[in-house]
């Protein structure tokens, strides 16, 4: 459910400053899924001018006690786009976005597309009669689509190549570097192709449970792989890490290889091969 408080204080701002001319509610409490008492409310303002709310951050005490906030930003279509994501002591927390007019129009007129908006959006404010005007959702938005050969291909050698300098560092006995590289790095590549061979089950259809980072995994995984997954963790200790390097390419090389067999993508398995061979070698 909305706090309908939170809710007319971010429209009572909005009319108060003539220069903000639409304000967009998105994000899960729009789309009712994965709904609970710690969601994010995303608030998109659309306006002439809103260096004032970059500048000072005096304007977010209206909305509640905030503990913390960050400042973030990111680029949509090549434009940025500055955030305050704000964690209120009493509230729930609060992702400001500050967008330019001219995008919501390029939106309305469909020279741009924005994801989110598929799969649902609620108008809380349209001084212009503009944002009426945006397509209808659909429910198709973040889906996960087939990737081309090469952008599968690259993901391969990414993942050998970034297991490889894991190897390295823990041959250096560099072990903070090198598990920087196995949560992180390494990991973006095995996640990724772990939804490629989700979409290649599903005949590539969309999963409401299905996030590009992460989120919910525990919800479309099935038992078995959220198992193997655990054995890609661990602990800060060379010997552990290592195990968990080989956990993480026999993962990698049970879903690749399933994936790339529905996808009708020769797999480099001579490259594999060698990888395998350098990394043991290296392993001691």
């Amino acid at each position: 459910m909305l706090d309908s408080s939170l809710i007319d204080r971010i429209i009572a701002l909005a009319q108060a400053d003539d220069d903000i001319r639409s304000v967009i509610l998105e994000g899960s409490l729009v789309v009712r899924s994965h709904v609970d008492a710690l969601s994010d409310y995303d608030i998109n303002i659309f306006s002439r001018d809103f260096d004032r709310y970059l500048s000072d951050d005096g304007w977010m005490s209206q909305f509640g006690d905030v503990l913390v906030y960050q400042k973030e930003m990111f680029q949509f279509y090549g434009a940025i786009i500055p955030t305050r994501l704000v964690i209120f002591r009493d509230r729930p927390r609060v992702d400001f976005s500050f967008w330019r007019i001219s995008l919501l129009t390029d939106l309305v007129q469909g020279f741009k597309e924005y994801e989110s908006y598929r799969n649902g959006y609620r108008v809380l404010v349209d001084k212009d009669q503009l944002a009426r005007q945006l397509p209808a959702p659909d429910g198709l938005g973040f889906s996960i689509t087939r990737p081309s050969r090469d952008e599968f291909l690259q993901t391969i050698y990414d993942f050998w190549f970034e297991a490889c300098c894991v190897a390295k560092y823990l041959v250096r006995q560099d072990l903070w570097y090198a598990k920087l590289i196995e949560n992180r790095y390494i990991k973006d590549h095995l996640y990724r192709m772990a939804l490629w061979q989700h979409g290649v089950i599903r005949g590539w259809q969309p999963d409401p449970f299905l996030h590009l980072e992460g989120k919910r995994f525990e919800k479309w995984a099935s038992p078995e792989l959220v198992r193997a997954f655990a054995g890609s963790f661990s602990a800060y200790d060379s010997g552990a890490t290592w195990k968990s390097l080989f956990a993480m390419l026999e993962l990698f090389h049970h879903l690749a290889r399933q994936t790339a067999s529905v996808l009708q993508i020769q797999y480099p398995a001579r490259v594999e091969a060698g990888v395998l061979e350098y990394l043991r070698q290296l392993s001691g």
